[in-house]
């Protein structure tokens, strides 16, 4: 017995003096594993066995395959690591198991790859791709950011999430240089766009494509967007031709990559805030009754002081106190609409009633947005639902948005790639009235401190409800009942089918075919403002309309890439068709015997009838061509020539010819600026070229049209009363000799990078003249 407890000490106090030798090599380092190497330890569980299992070996490569030396190799959460040898292999002890190894390199893509249950780790590690070799859309085509001779700004995408703004649109404020933005505040309401100012009289929007498809920017949602471009002079955006004189805004959506299916969500919550205070500065009651005073001595609404009610009834409108029988609650009487009983009594507000804060409130927004992607080399796919919910904070403004998205690519063979991208969006989108002397926010500044917002029953209160009250309608009131019983419904279904293929050398063909579809229905009903005293006895009124567009566009192209030594060139051709269709009908009624909303249908009133519909149509063919060329990634030449053909235009004047060029010089590569450590890159450039524009032009502007209407050309020609024969007048005098719209473009700038590409900088100066100014001539009084 003693003999075998004797063995077991003798064989931990072996185990433990090993422990200790290993702690002094690490701590001191001294000797070598050699030196320890003679120890044995008889046993099953030997402690050169677990050092063997506990280390990890391996190899970093980078992406052509060659070893690298000198690469970081660290235990995430430790400062255990160590360094490649000159062969690109290292050597790692594992304090467990269960580690992840981080690989890092100055100009490479770090990566966090887990070790658990491996003793061999090879790493292929990427270079990173800096702001300058970063590839961008920039028309039809794609490239590097550093090769760009026009003025380009590439929006930081990931800076869009920092915005508190759910729209786009809205985000894109201050994030591109010559990109103003104006907000309307509108829940879901499309803000305006200006690509440096407003240089003509109509129509100054710039052109937003999507994945090669013309939309609405605020129909797409900032997590699904890859990168953003805006084409700002004639050298960059004359590939659009007419369609581009206002600039161009370039959006490419994220699509599936090879790789195991990866599904991802991303909401958000946020909340918006009216201006507090007293953001019009509108007198309280007791100043508003003294300004008064002054203007109208001894009028008899202040003249025993403030009042403590307010009446309307059918025999006139005055001033009460507390317990005057005029303003006795029996008395009250409210129908809609006055037939002329109605006896409103509303309570002074002695404070003076807040209207902004009535009209604006606190207002939440949330989103939600899963994304399913993957797929192989030969087939990627990327599926998307979204929801969108922002109220505003004008009350009863809203915009609720649900989208579907998806996109597929597959290559057939080495050479042939087809695929899609489709996009479908419904919105429910409830505004208010803007940019108008009536009705909206200006209410609230016509509204006096005294009139409450509901009168004594708890109906609306308002301008009716006294004497000497203004003609102003009840903003809250207004807005309220448009949501109650609007019903503002748009659907759009966008997308495109495309399919390239390389052929011969540095050739590729790619044919895409798109469709912008959108059908709105909105039905929009008006009650009668009993609260208000110019239209308390109005009839009530229902406007319905419905609507359908669809912008169809081709396009192919040809494209031509090869280098020759130090020459680079790149050449592209092609051809684009847009058609557009839309078609409209609308109709109103008055006098509705009921306000119930399952009742209102245009059958249901009895009064007023209107009804109209709209037939519109345009084309548009182009023939286009482009060519860029740099020697030695140093000076760079492109040029791009446009024909386009419009329907808007006469026989005459149809087609235009629009050409531009630019040219760009890389300083920073010649010998002399090669010992300024600090300059990274240094690009000067400079563009000249001519843009086409339709925009203010109607479809029909070449044709002479007539129209039709009961009040303006029927007419009696018998003579009899009773008998009317439809007539037609002039509405529009055709010009067929209306030629193109042009903008001249000149502009000069520079790009640089400094301070180990941490800062870039850009300066432009341009130039922009409008020959041929468009405008509508109003038709004269007489023909």
């Amino acid at each position: 017995m003693l003999k075998k407890c004797s063995a077991k000490i003798f064989i931990k106090l072996k185990i433990i003096l090993v422990l200790l030798s290993v702690t002094a090599f690490n701590v001191f380092g001294e000797g070598s594993p050699g030196d320890i190497s003679n120890l044995r330890i008889n046993h099953k569980n030997n402690l050169a066995g677990l050092i063997q299992q506990a280390k990890v070996t391996g190899k970093v490569i980078d992406e052509n395959g060659n070893p690298m030396p000198g690469v970081n190799v660290q235990i995430e959460g430790t400062t255990v690591g160590t360094l490649t040898d000159a062969n690109g292999n290292y050597s790692l002890d594992k304090p467990r198991d269960n580690v992840v190894l981080i690989f890092s390199f100055i100009g490479y893509t770090s990566q966090r790859v887990s070790a658990a249950g491996r003793t061999v780790l090879d790493v292929n590690l990427a270079s990173e791709v800096t702001a300058l070799e970063e590839v961008v859309v920039t028309g039809y085509s794609v490239q590097r950011r550093k090769d760009i001779a026009g003025s380009v700004a590439v929006v930081q995408v990931d800076n869009l999430k920092t915005v508190a703004s759910r729209s786009v649109q809205q985000a894109l404020q201050g994030m591109a240089s010559g990109v103003d933005i104006t907000q309307s505040g509108i829940p879901g309401a499309a803000p305006k766009i200006y690509i440096r100012g407003v240089t003509s009289f109509g129509n100054t929007d710039p052109l937003i494509i999507v994945d090669g498809i013309e939309q609405n920017l605020n129909n797409i949602s900032s997590v699904d967007i890859e990168s953003i471009q805006v084409l700002k002079d004639a050298g960059a955006a004359s590939i659009y031709g007419v369609r581009g004189a206002n600039g161009v805004i370039l959006v490419t959506t994220k699509k599936g990559k090879a790789g195991a299916p990866v599904i991802s969500y991303e909401g958000s919550y946020g909340l918006q805030f009216p201006l507090p205070g007293n953001p019009w500065n509108i007198l309280n009651t007791k100043d508003y009754v003294k300004v008064y005073q002054t203007a109208f001595p001894g009028n008899p609404r202040f003249l025993n002081g403030i009042p403590d009610y307010m009446y309307r009834g059918p025999q006139g409108a005055g001033v009460a106190m507390e317990g005057d029988p005029a303003v006795d609650p029996s008395k009250y009487f409210y129908e809609s609409p006055n037939q002329g009983k109605n006896y409103i009594i509303q309570k002074v507000d002695k404070e003076g009633y807040d209207w902004f804060h009535a009209l604006f409130k606190r207002a939440p927004t949330t989103e939600h947005n899963i994304t399913a992607s993957g797929g192989t080399n030969k087939s990627k796919y990327l599926f998307s639902l979204g929801y969108l919910r922002q109220q505003g904070t004008l009350v009863e403004t809203n915009l609720q948005r649900y989208s579907a998205r998806v996109n597929t690519e597959y290559t057939i063979g080495n050479n042939i790639r087809i695929g899609e991208n489709a996009n479908i969006i419904h919105r429910n989108n409830v505004g208010f009235s803007e940019n108008s002397q009536f009705g909206g926010i200006v209410e609230t500044l016509k509204q006096q401190p005294i009139v409450p917002l509901y009168d004594i029953m708890g109906n609306w209160g308002g301008t009716f409800g006294g004497p000497e009250l203004g003609d102003g309608q009840n903003p809250v009131a207004v807005q309220v009942r448009n949501s109650q019983n609007d019903i503002p419904l748009d659907w759009y279904i966008v997308g495109n089918a495309y399919a390239e293929a390389d052929f011969l050398k540095g050739f590729t063909a790619r044919s895409s075919l798109g469709y912008n579809i959108n059908n709105s229905f909105s039905s929009n009903f008006n009650t009668t403002q009993v609260e208000n005293v110019q239209a308390n006895t109005s009839p009530n009124t229902l406007s319905v309309s419905s609507g359908y567009g669809s912008r169809m566009t081709f396009t192919n192209t040809v494209r031509y890439k090869n280098s020759f030594g130090k020459h680079n060139l790149e050449a592209m051709v092609g051809s684009e068709a847009i058609k557009y269709v839309s078609r409209s009908v609308n109709g109103s009624r008055e006098t509705f015997f009921s306000e119930d909303p399952n009742y209102l249908v245009l059958g249901g009133g009895t009064a007023a009838t209107n009804n109209s519909s709209s037939i519109y149509m345009e084309s548009l063919f182009s023939i286009f061509s482009r060519v860029d060329y740099n020697f030695g990634n140093k000076y760079y030449f492109g040029g791009t020539l446009r024909r386009d053909g419009s329907s808007k235009f006469g026989p005459e004047s149809r087609y235009g010819i629009f050409p531009s060029f630019s040219l760009a010089w890389r300083i920073s590569d010649e010998i002399f600026m090669q010992n300024i450590s600090w300059l990274n890159d240094f690009k000067l450039r400079g563009s000249h070229g001519v843009l086409g524009s339709q925009n203010n032009v109607s479809s029909t502007n070449a044709f002479n049209l007539y129209g039709a209407s009961v009040t303006g050309s029927y007419y009696d020609i018998t003579g009899t009363g009773t008998g009317e024969v439809q007539g037609f007048y002039a509405s529009r005098i055709g010009n067929p000799r209306t030629s193109w719209e042009e903008n001249i473009v000149t502009n000069i700038g520079f790009d640089a990078t400094i301070l180990n590409n941490s800062l870039d900088i850009s300066f432009e100066w341009y130039k922009k003249s409008i020959r041929g100014l468009l405008f509508s001539e109003p038709l004269p009084a007489a023909i």
